[in-house]
């Protein structure tokens, strides 16, 4: 499949109608909202949750200043870990639309890895609802490391194709990472282009901004983990997830880089319903709650208490606050998230670098929380 140059996205007009529809009282109370986010943030710094924290908000329809702490600054480009798979969801999406994938049929027709028992029956609806039956993880990297090889994508791609499932599809809920690299995997192999170039066009270009990208300046990023046991040193600039590390940057479930306002920029975009990049329909696809219909029976409406919908989670408690139960949006392991609300007019994109310089400190849900209780306060 070739990639045509695109027409200028209209999203950029997508994020001039929210502002638009901005009204008085939110315009007029940023002040108060900044001068309450601010301590937030700034405490997040002093009791070294993370050492670099930026923050985008839409509310009432406004767009409130990016406000930062400690080692950031508006046009600083964070890791964003998990968030990407809200990307890589919108990229498959995409070719849904244009009939290049298909949403409920078995992969296995493109992917013969996945053409024999339980796996002949995994879709893509599957994959992008963690309901595929994989595991989590996919660690076929570390043979290769502990080697002491370099990494060969084509070899990894392969064996990552091969990994067994670890229960029948549609009998379980387990977010897998592993599922959202074999999403690209399988568009990969349908269309005949790098995934890089897949989200570029599908996704980024329509977004119409310059801070969301899947290779940013090193000097223009928070750094994350000191990680010399991998021999990485400390990581800056490429992509802190080890799977999308190994398979050479940008991946299915890791490996984009935004500032708060280029995050917020995608987020607004879910707020229009996607406009340029998706039809209508499959839009408002990704919104709705998919697992009671894709575990059936095994569906138990009391655990998970959230909910997941393409790509996107649901009233993940505690982190999108009290009143977000209508909450979607993603999490990202080094300390990021995005949460949307459209009846609320809410887009929240937090930034924080808190795996550096170890993982094994705050994960950053408390201060989620709070940022969210606050912008809720004044919806």
């Amino acid at each position: 499949m070739s990639v045509p140059h695109p027409s200028p996205g209209p999203s950029s007009g997508a994020r001039a109608a929210v502002l638009s529809s901005g009204n008085v009282s939110a315009l007029t109370s940023g002040g108060t909202i900044r001068s309450e986010l601010q301590p937030h943030l700034d405490e997040a710094v002093a009791s070294r949750v993370a050492p670099a924290v930026s923050c985008a908000v839409v509310v009432g329809g406004s767009e409130l200043p990016v406000l930062t702490a400690g080692a950031a600054g508006p046009d600083t480009f964070f890791d964003l870990a998990s968030i990407t798979k809200l990307y890589t969801t919108v990229t498959a999406l995409a070719l849904v639309d244009r009939g290049v994938l298909e949403l409920d049929a078995p992969i296995g027709r493109y992917l013969p890895p996945y053409s024999r028992g339980d796996k002949s029956s995994v879709t893509l609806r599957h994959l992008l609802t963690h309901t595929s039956g994989l595991p989590s993880e996919w660690t076929g990297w570390h043979a290769a490391l502990s080697q002491g090889q370099s990494f060969d994508r084509k070899v990894l791609l392969a064996e990552l194709l091969t990994t067994p499932l670890e229960a029948a599809p549609g009998t379980r809920f387990a977010y897998s990472c592993a599922g959202y690299n074999t999403v690209m995997a399988l568009a990969e192999l349908v269309t005949g282009t790098p995934w890089a170039e897949l989200v570029q066009y599908w996704v980024l270009e329509r977004l119409a901004t310059h801070d969301i990208t899947g290779t940013p300046r090193l000097e223009h990023c928070a750094p994350t983990e000191f990680q010399p046991g991998l021999g990485r040193g400390m990581v800056r600039g490429i992509v802190h997830d080890e799977a999308a590390w190994s398979l050479g940057g940008l991946s299915g479930n890791a490996g984009m880089f935004a500032t708060a306002d280029g995050l917020r920029v995608f987020g607004s975009a879910f707020l229009q319903g996607l406009p340029g990049i998706l039809s209508p329909a499959l839009a408002a696809e990704m919104w709705l709650a998919q697992l009671p219909d894709m575990l059936g029976a095994h569906f138990n409406s009391a655990e998970p208490a959230f909910g997941q919908g393409l790509g996107l989670r649901i009233n993940l408690q505690p982190w999108m606050g009290v009143e977000g139960t209508q909450a979607r949006g993603h999490g990202g392991f080094t300390g990021t998230s995005l949460l949307v609300d459209k009846a609320k007019g809410i887009v929240i994109a937090l930034l924080t670098n808190r795996v550096n310089p170890s993982r094994d400190g705050d994960d950053a849900t408390a201060l989620r929380k709070s940022v969210s209780d606050v912008v809720y306060s004044f919806a």
